[in-house]
């Protein structure tokens, strides 16, 4: 459905924003696009929609190129960007039937498309207020309705759930379940737990090249050998166990999550040498007077194996 050969984005620094990126998307996938910011996930994206051309390279919807006819190309996507270009003196309706007659709907099949939409993506409620008096909620749902409209084989979404919050990122979430049982979707986000709720396949970004393409499953099994020691140490002064804990050999990533109690402090370490991380942070503790309250070797989930697949080799190298 989408196959990108080749890409290249280069705003005219030193090192391309997108730096010879291949991949492919197959019809009915819902794929997470995933990196740090300034990673070039936003930049990949617009270069799929049309928005932007590639300095080098090829991007091909349904095996037709994005230069050769961006109309057809736009036909078959709907885009979301991370800020949504809502009229905000608009009612609801009346900014969905602007989309609706940009996209040449008429008719019969205008108003059957905005009253689908709504109904989708719950808008009942709004309809006829103006989009300045919504909530961040409603305008990110309006936002998608008028990304739908035109019944696009492809969505594209960028940042879908910023600013919501957990209930509106659950509502989110449940009409996505249920527009991937149609449409090809590319999500990017930076909430972790979303991809591994929607997604069957990530594609991680990290200083414009690929890091990683695989399903969910697969991602999971390449790193399956490595861990984490997740561990909690007593004392007084947080600052204190953090400045020892983050200088211990062993790890090649150290950090603090959260408090358990006032003087109870959690960290997760990324392992490069599990007996000698152990071995040392136990020495540590001990030699500080501190208590070492519990420790436990884990096997990664998503949000450790991005965090290794993204770090800067320079820190890795320097934590080592």
């Amino acid at each position: 459905m989408i196959k990108v050969k080749n890409l290249v984005k280069n705003y005219g620094g030193k090192t391309p924003a997108v730096n010879d990126v291949t991949f492919s998307i197959g019809k009915g996938e819902i794929v997470g696009l995933l990196g740090p910011n300034g990673a070039g996930k936003t930049t990949i994206m617009k270069m799929i929609t049309g928005y932007l051309n590639p300095s080098q390279g090829e991007v091909l919807v349904d095996g037709i190129n994005t230069l050769d006819d961006p109309i057809s190309v736009k036909s078959k996507i709907g885009y979301l960007p991370e800020r949504s270009p809502l009229y905000n003196d608009m009612t609801v309706y009346e900014y969905l039937s602007f989309v609706a007659d940009v996209r040449g709907l008429v008719g019969n099949e205008k108003y059957q498309k905005i009253t689908d939409m709504i109904v989708l993506v719950n808008l009942e409620k709004v309809v006829a207020r103006k989009i300045k008096e919504l909530s961040n909620g409603y305008k990110k749902r309006v936002g998608l309705a008028s990304a739908m409209i035109h019944d696009p084989e492809i969505l594209i979404l960028d940042e879908p759930t910023a600013g919501l919050d957990p209930n509106q990122i659950i509502m989110f979430r449940k009409i996505l379940r249920r527009l991937s049982e149609q449409k090809t979707i590319i999500l990017s986000t930076h909430v972790l737990s979303e991809i591994e709720a929607i997604c069957e396949k990530v594609i991680i970004i990290n200083s414009g090249k690929i890091v990683a393409d695989n399903t969910l499953q697969e991602l999971m099994e390449n790193h399956s050998k490595e861990k984490f020691l997740d561990f909690i140490v007593e004392a007084e002064k947080l600052a204190d166990v953090e400045k020892v804990v983050c200088n211990i050999d062993g790890a090649w990533n150290v950090e603090f999550e959260k408090k358990e109690t006032k003087n109870q402090f959690r960290f997760k370490a990324l392992l490069s040498s599990s007996e000698e991380f152990k071995t040392k942070l136990s020495e540590a503790v001990n030699g500080k007077g501190w208590k070492l309250v519990y420790a436990e070797e884990k096997k990664p989930n998503l949000e450790e194996i991005f965090l290794k697949l993204t770090a800067n080799t320079q820190e890795i190298e320097h934590v080592q």
